[in-house]
């Protein structure tokens, strides 16, 4: 087997919904949107979806493109994440997810790095953020800085679809096809993150923010977040 053979695969497992990552668990705020009545059809989570995708450009894709690229600055970014996620309820999700990727790929992967990766936010009380966590091993790992942007965004995206199936907004066929309606907006969000730096992080999409802050307050909920 060939090294972009093995690496192809490795993108694969990473996009594999069975990769324990704790995402399953996590709605990326639709399960607020809905009990408060912002997404009560299919036409309005495509239209929520749309403006989360839209928005990861400016927000979770340059925290990966920088830890994929300095690695050695993990720490920094991964405070960085944790200082510009002034939601409460996304930050304590981005942190519980990263955590379980970072504590998985150390299980699976034979990568030394990411085992030291892992000593180091439990000596320093890090965070953990997703975004920076899935450059840092991706760039571990080989993976291509464009596959890896690919990849986060497409199991964003399918985790939020398989959250709103869950909560029968969709079914499973219409989620399915809603992926293929909104491959293009994959494509556009890593085009658009091309250019921005950290700096230029910024929140778009203030009316997502809302809804998810009221995550837990919902009297009874599916999932964490």
């Amino acid at each position: 087997m060939s090294d972009t053979q093995k690496i192809e695969i490795l993108a694969l497992q990473l996009a594999d919904s069975a990769f324990p990552s704790g995402s399953f668990a996590h709605s990326g705020g639709i399960e607020a949107a809905r009990n408060w009545g912002e997404v009560p059809s299919p036409e309005s989570l495509k239209n929520y979806l749309e403006t989360v995708l839209r928005q990861s450009p400016f927000g979770t894709l340059p925290l990966i493109i920088a830890a994929y690229r300095k690695t050695d600055a993990f720490a920094e970014i991964d405070q960085l994440s944790d200082a510009v996620l002034s939601n409460h309820v996304a930050r304590r999700s981005s942190s519980v997810q990263g955590r379980a990727l970072l504590s998985t790929a150390s299980r699976v992967f034979d990568v030394a790095a990411i085992g030291l990766l892992r000593k180091q936010v439990k000596e320093q009380g890090l965070p953990a953020h997703l975004a920076p966590v899935f450059g840092f091993l991706a760039c571990q790992m080989k993976i291509p800085l464009d596959k890896t942007l690919q990849v986060f965004l497409y199991t964003f995206l399918r985790d939020l679809v398989s959250a709103a199936i869950r909560l029968n907004i969709i079914g499973p066929h219409a989620g399915q096809r809603l992926i293929v309606e909104l491959s293009p907006e994959l494509s556009q969000a890593i085009e658009r993150s091309d250019d921005l730096q950290l700096e230029d992080i910024s929140q778009t999409a203030p009316l997502v923010e809302i809804l998810q802050v009221n995550h837990d307050r919902l009297y009874s909920r599916l999932f964490q977040s």
